[in-house]
């Protein structure tokens, strides 16, 4: 009977373990690594304005400083909301990008009347990788422009803001090949 209690409880911790999936919330991110030796940057024009700078509490939990990251590569950001059906049907496109440059660039997703939960539920429905945060109070919005989702800002490495698509994504993709040189 000892052995089948054991037994009973190992199975149910090793369930409750696995079961981390179940707070809708719970979502982990990984930030990209070091920009490989074969990749250099192209320099933002000199009339590019500074990005305005910011921190984000990511859905992990953590709380990620832009400024910090823009030096390493060039940051995309996406402004979206889990209820917008223009950011749904572009998701796609900017997923496969942001798993395109995932070690040269990086895609940071930013909402802002999103719940958390919902949120992660977007992230797992469109299968996002990428760091996402939410600006409850609109404030990065604010400082961005968004009067509402999607928009899609592109900076340079060093935090020159290049440009941004009101309405989402349109050619990200041959921006962000100008700006990023494998090689």
């Amino acid at each position: 009977m000892r052995r089948l209690l054991t037994g009973v409880v190992v199975a149910v911790l090793a369930l409750a373990g696995c079961s981390g999936s179940d707070d809708p919330a719970a979502v982990s991110f990984e930030l990209p690594g070091d920009v490989p030796a074969d990749v250099t940057f192209i320099d933002a024009p000199p009339t590019a304005p500074p990005a305005p700078s910011f921190e984000l509490e990511l859905l992990d939990g953590s709380t990620l400083d832009l400024a910090e990251q823009w030096e390493q590569r060039p940051v995309v950001l996406v402004f979206f909301e889990s209820f917008c059906e223009l950011c749904a049907q572009q998701q796609a496109d900017i997923t496969a990008l942001s798993e395109e440059y995932r070690d040269t660039v990086l895609f940071v997703g930013v909402g802002s009347a999103t719940s958390a939960d919902d949120a992660a539920e977007y992230l797992r429905e469109h299968d996002i990788a990428y760091p996402v945060g939410l600006d409850p109070d609109g404030e990065v919005f604010r400082r961005y422009g968004v009067d509402e989702p999607p928009l899609v800002a592109l900076i340079a490495r060093g935090g020159q803001l290049i440009r941004g698509w009101p309405g989402g994504v349109d050619d990200l993709g041959s921006q962000l090949t100008e700006f990023v040189v494998a090689g």
